[in-house]
This record gives C-alpha cells, sequence and structure tokens, in this order.
C-alpha cells in the first residue's frame, strides 16, 4: 500500500461505549486506519456500507435484531471485515478458516496493531484481483455459520487472491518458519504466512493430527506408519514424512483405533 494511504473503517457495535473505546484505540494506536462513521445496528450499517463503501469494517457479533453475520449475509459488497466480539468457540473456528480476522472484547491493543499490518496486506490483495476472491471468503464464513459442524472448507491468502480449499485435500501442512505450506491433492502446494501452531489449533479437530514440529498430515492420506528406529509417515502422494518419537504413540493410537 502506498505510504501515507490510510484505510476507512466503519465500527458497528449496539454499545456506545465500545463504539467509543475502539473508535480511541485505532486513533491513538493505528495511524493507517481512519474511522469514517460509526452505527449501533446492522439496518443502518447496510445503508452506510453501501453509501460510504468502507474498506474495513469493524462489526461486533451479537447485536439485537440481526446479528453480524446476518448483516453479512445481507451484503454484496464486503469490506474487509474484523469482528470484535466475545463470542463462542465454534464461531471463532469458523472466522480463522475464513481468513476473516477477530478481536476479542476487551480489545488489546498489541492485537490492534497485528489486524492493522493484516488489514493492509488483506487491501493490497482485494486492490490485485482477488475482491471476488475475498467476497467468496466471507460467503465461505456466512455459510458455515448457517450450517454448523467440523470446518468443511478453509481460506488460504496467496499472493493473487485467497484459495477456498476443501481440507478433503489437504495431504499435509509443512511449517517453514513463519510459513506453512499445504501439500493438495492434484494441486500445486499453498504457502502461507501463518505458523503451522496456528493452522493446528483450527484444524485438529477436523482429522489433523501434529507428527513433528514441522508438519502435520490429513490422517485421511495416510497409507501406512513405519516403525523402524526412525519412525516415519508415509502418504498417498509418496512423501514420507518423519514422526517425532513423542508423538508417534498419539499417532498410532489414532490409527489402531480408527480415530479420524
Amino acid at each position: 500500500m502506498p505510504v501515507g494511504q490510510t484505510l476507512n473503517a466503519l465500527i458497528v457495535d449496539d454499545e456506545l461505549n465500545a463504539i467509543s473505546n475502539l473508535k480511541n484505540l485505532i486513533a491513538a494506536y493505528c495511524p493507517s486506519i481512519k474511522v469514517i462513521d460509526t452505527a449501533t445496528s446492522a439496518d443502518a450499517a447496510i445503508s452506510l456500507i453501501y453509501n460510504l463503501k468502507p474498506d474495513v469494517l469493524f462489526l461486533d457479533i451479537s447485536m439485537p435484531r440481526k446479528n453480524g453475520f446476518e448483516l453479512l449475509n445481507n451484503l454484496h459488497y464486503f469490506p474487509s471485515v474484523v469482528f470484535v466480539t466475545a463470542y463462542e468457540k465454534y464461531a471463532l473456528t469458523a472466522i480463522k478458516a475464513s481468513a476473516v480476522d477477530y478481536l476479542l472484547k476487551p480489545v488489546n491493543i498489541n492485537e490492534l496493531r497485528v489486524v492493522e499490518e493484516k488489514l493492509l496486506k488483506i487491501h493490497s490483495l482485494k486492490n490485485g484481483n482477488g475482491s471476488e476472491n475475498y467476497n467468496s471468503t466471507v460467503g465461505n464464513l456466512v455459510n458455515m455459520i448457517q450450517n454448523p459442524g467440523t470446518i468443511r472448507n478453509i481460506s488460504l491468502p496467496g499472493n493473487d487472491g485467497y484459495n477456498i480449499t476443501d481440507i478433503n485435500d489437504i495431504i499435509y501442512l509443512e511449517g517453514v518458519n513463519n510459513y506453512t505450506a499445504f501439500h493438495l491433492l492434484g494441486k500445486p502446494k499453498i504457502l502461507v504466512s501463518k505458523t503451522l501452531k496456528e493452522f493446528e489449533e483450527l484444524l485438529s479437530e477436523s482429522g489433523f493430527i501434529r507428527i513433528h514440529k514441522s508438519s502435520m498430515i490429513n490422517i485421511r492420506h495416510l497409507k501406512k506408519v513405519n516403525m523402524d528406529d526412525n519412525i516415519s509417515a508415509l502418504m498417498v502422494d509418496g512423501t514420507n514424512l518423519a514422526v517425532s518419537r513423542r508423538r508417534a504413540a498419539d499417532l498410532v493410537e489414532i490409527v489402531k483405533n480408527h480415530k479420524i
């Protein structure tokens, strides 16, 4: 993003104190974000979004009449969305899987600064060919919230937009410093600027298991566990991945009991 350019933001929350607090924090700590308006209901926000076309939407989830997800379901134009919430676990998992960001109340200054950096990256992607893809990620989020269950798709930000990926297509994840490489069935790998630990927290209840400090596998695509001196996991694409000794027992137990 060009130096000096700012992102215009709209804050939507039914609590005036929450709006005031977030607005003050953004003014004090986020020089790249300018709050151009606020709304205390979803209906008022919808009108402002279409009239002002903000770059960013700071959105409370739990609001009377229409909640934050219902607001998104009424939009055709999507700003970059940041949920500001104290919401339950499944919603947060769905938000993470859709590459949409969130802040937990009360808002932490350091977390707000991290979100600002992410928003600048997202905005640069959307200014390229990624706008339609980003809209799809938000649509994916709304669908998951309306049809709760285990995560089925994950949105992976790349250099040219967002890749909405079926988790069944993921063979394994490989941690490379602060990046994670997704190795997929019949597709080129995707490199994402997030740590493997972040995806471990997201996918551990969806059939994935960490087998080493640098790798996590989709148990559906495991062909064999080699129990030689150097324990390894053979995947369907022929890759043989090292299994750390402290994680080997968990992997064997899952395979033995078919806990997939």
